[in-house]
């Protein structure tokens, strides 16, 4: 069972907070203005006028949507859902928490100039702002970004993407931004796939968020990762537990899918564990590691770490038993 012992040592992100403010004195956000599709497509008066409009926006159709602008049945749906009574209510409750974007547009400049500086060859993508009626949520790809906001309207929304409660903690305004990095940190991750362990997963999840966090210095980790603030402190306070229960269990070197899962996947808890235990246990150890290793090694970069594959050696190298700091 989780069981609080002490508090989680400050030290490695004080330092990490100080490194970063120093790097944002000489930072010059980049200029980012988010398109506001989701205006557009509500001014649509016709089927006709819906399907040239998605003609002349392909990467929209068939990257969002996985659909083609010359689909018919495709355009009415879309057109059903703009015209809708309920969706224009709907869509006015939206706006007006987004009337303005700058706050985001802010945030992701910042952290598009701190990706650019450790990965001079990132390219700035085109960020779109979207409304689909809660059928999706984020796209992201090397040159444009899509964000349906209504998933995102937060908790006092008369409607919300149908997800279970531990999920749907996530659709809120705070967690655009992190979601948004932690899908651009894919490119950069290298992984071995050979490997095939869970000791190789947890890793890349791990290395995702040290992205995420490192390229936002200013969002709590707990949004980060995605968990409550109890939950956060509680499995911090007791790795040690979770730690010798994945090395009693030999789950590091699993290879079964479906164990693998349970320690990874999408769960309210792993009760495995205890009753206390949050889900995607695996991947905050994996950040736990990781944390380690770049403490243990202060002068690797982060496109460095990115790049590391052998998970035995970042594990190594972390010095990483468990300890509760």
């Amino acid at each position: 069972m989780l069981a609080k012992i002490v508090s989680f040592s400050a030290i490695y992100l004080a330092l990490i907070s100080c490194s970063l403010q120093n790097d944002d004195s000489k930072m010059v956000p980049e200029t980012v203005k988010i398109v506001r599709l989701d205006r557009q497509l509500f001014k649509m008066k016709t089927p006709a006028d819906l399907q040239k409009f998605l003609i002349a926006n392909p990467v929209y159709t068939r990257s969002f949507y996985r659909a083609f602008a010359e689909d018919t049945a495709f355009v009415n749906h879309l057109f059903y859902i703009y015209n809708h009574p309920g969706s224009k209510k709907f869509y006015e409750e939206v706006a007006a928490s987004y009337e303005d974007l700058a706050d985001i547009e802010k945030d992701l400049g910042k952290a598009f100039a701190r990706i650019k500086k450790e990965f001079p060859d990132f390219k700035i993508p085109k960020v779109v702002a979207t409304f689909t009626g809660l059928e999706n949520d984020i796209y992201v790809s090397d040159s444009v970004i899509y964000i349906a906001l209504e998933a995102f309207a937060g908790k006092s929304a008369s409607y919300r993407p149908q997800q279970p409660n531990y999920i749907l903690e996530r659709y809120q305004k705070e967690y655009i931004v992190p979601t948004v990095v932690r899908f651009i940190s894919d490119k950069y991750n290298m992984n071995d796939n050979s490997e095939n362990s869970l000791l190789s997963d947890i890793i890349y999840f791990g290395k995702a968020f040290e992205f995420t966090a490192s390229v936002l210095p200013d969002v709590d980790k707990s949004i980060i990762i995605a968990y409550p603030d109890s939950s956060l402190q509680q499995v911090q306070n007791a790795q040690n537990i979770v730690w010798a229960y994945f090395l009693d269990n030999q789950l590091l070197y699993e290879q079964n899918v479906r164990v693998k899962e349970r320690y990874i996947g999408e769960r309210p808890g792993v009760p495995e564990i205890g009753p206390a235990c949050p889900g995607r246990i695996g991947q905050w150890l994996g950040w736990r590691i990781i944390q380690a290793y770049h403490e243990e090694n202060p002068n690797i970069s982060l496109s460095e770490l990115m790049k590391m594959t052998d998970s035995q050696k970042i594990l190594k190298g972390s010095k990483y038993r468990g300890e509760v700091e």
